[in-house]
């Protein structure tokens, strides 16, 4: 058998200083892992595609023997029969080449603020790729930060690879929306761009505590411009943090996305990653604010996967105290009930599907369900004992269906929506 991994085979991650395989971050060992390296910038050197396929095979060599300390314990290496043949290839790029941003969040890091310029020609780097024809097959590009949008080579990177890569390539660009960006805009209307931004506060005195600038306002005017081309490429998300996971917080958050018209844009609940632990204050905080936003008509919204795999734990002390939570403040309950349902379709296959399939009572106490996936690679083939199906059995399948994925949560409910010409089945709820 043959350690590898689907990141290091087929990702990669562009910072100031290096060439990454994944920005995958997990505790081994009382260590925070991850961010996997694959290549050290040497000032003004553009890493060519030779270098990719050599590095690629290094650090797989290195996790036969767990040598790679980035990847020691990471939950995604597995094993396989044959040894595969390492390419150039590219089904995922990250760009985050460079480290300039214009809020300083409490909970980030000057990873992501320190004013690191790239070491090499980006430009450059991703033309490489694309007249390699190693982006023929990429079909997400993540923008992260520093501010994606503050750099000039932004709209140029956007361009050369709109020029090469696979047409149905698209860009999710996580920018904090505090300035308004044409090239967004442009790419928004072609269809090929979805934003994230994360708000984390219900107020400007808030904001300014928790983001460090006090944008509040510019934030929810801007993402107000960008959801009137397409509500549908927008994820607004809340990262609960000490400071503002308090109900009059969440409130005023929600009243202000209502204000703005927001309502139909896709909403992401997450918690500072930095916290490997969370205990019971945050778990009600998370549930007030999926009830609120609930309750306001608001019914695309998720959990991030480490905020399913905490609610996937919960001891029955926990889940006693929750359900008098909801019931003391009369909040709707979010809390799916398996009784109701018996016959389910779970949307996808991978962590979150196996955590709530493997931990939850609420898998435990449905009667049947089936598994089905949008990757072609995985129908017909097993997980968890469960043969994939194709979606399209979503033709003539009136069972109600749980989507099982934070980052493509959003396709997968347009994906739902185009196969049945509604979302009424999309179940919206925690299972527990």
């Amino acid at each position: 058998m043959y350690k590898t991994c689907a990141d290091i085979e087929n990702s990669i991650y562009i910072a100031p200083n290096e060439i990454r395989s994944c920005c995958q971050r997990f505790f081994y060992e009382g260590k925070m892992r991850g961010d996997a390296k694959l290549i050290e910038i040497k000032e003004g050197l553009t890493p060519s595609i030779d270098e990719i396929i050599s590095a690629r095979k290094k650090i797989l060599e290195q996790i036969q023997n767990e040598e790679n300390e980035d990847c020691k314990g990471c939950p995604l290496i597995q094993s396989v029969k044959d040894k595969p043949v390492i390419t150039s290839k590219v089904s995922h790029l990250s760009i985050e080449h460079h480290s300039v941003c214009n809020l300083r969040c409490n909970y980030c890091s000057e990873i992501y603020w320190g004013g690191k310029k790239s070491k090499y020609d980006v430009v450059q780097f991703v033309s490489y790729l694309s007249r390699a024809k190693s982006l023929n097959d990429c079909y997400q590009v993540v923008w992260g930060g520093g501010e994606p949008t503050l750099d000039q080579s932004f709209e140029k990177i956007l361009e050369e690879i709109h020029k090469y890569a696979n047409p149905r390539t698209y860009h999710r660009v996580f920018t904090n929306s505090v300035r308004f960006s044409t090239a967004i805009l442009r790419f928004m209307e072609k269809g090929l761009i979805k934003i994230t931004t994360s708000i984390d506060s219900g107020t400007p005195e808030k904001f300014k505590e928790v983001r460090g600038r006090p944008r509040f306002f510019e934030v929810f005017e801007n993402l107000k411009k960008y959801s009137e081309i397409d509500s549908n490429k927008i994820t607004i998300k809340y990262i609960l943090t000490d400071e503002n996971k308090e109900k009059s917080e969440l409130n005023a958050f929600v009243d202000n996305c209502l204000k703005y018209r927001l309502d139909t844009c896709n909403y992401q609940i997450s918690i500072n990653y930095k916290k490997n632990k969370f205990n019971l204050d945050f778990l009600k905080s998370i549930i007030y604010l999926f009830a609120k936003l609930y309750s306001n008509n608001i019914k695309k919204v998720f959990l991030d996967d480490h905020i399913v795999t905490r609610f996937c734990s919960l001891s029955e002390d926990e889940l006693l105290k929750i359900n008098e939570y909801i019931k003391d403040n009369k909040l709707i309950n979010i809390i799916l009930n398996p009784i109701e349902i018996n016959n389910l379709i779970i949307f996808g296959s991978g962590r979150i599907a196996k955590e709530i399939i493997e931990k939850t009572n609420f898998i435990k106490n449905i009667k049947n369900y089936d598994l089905i996936d949008s990757d072609k690679n995985k129908i017909g083939k097993f997980f968890l004992n469960k043969e994939i199906k194709s979606p399209l059995i979503l033709k003539k399948d009136d069972r109600k269906i749980l989507i099982t994925s934070a980052e493509f949560y959003d396709e997968i409910y347009n994906y739902i929506k185009s196969i049945k010409g509604n979302t009424n089945n999309i179940l919206v709820g925690l299972a527990i």
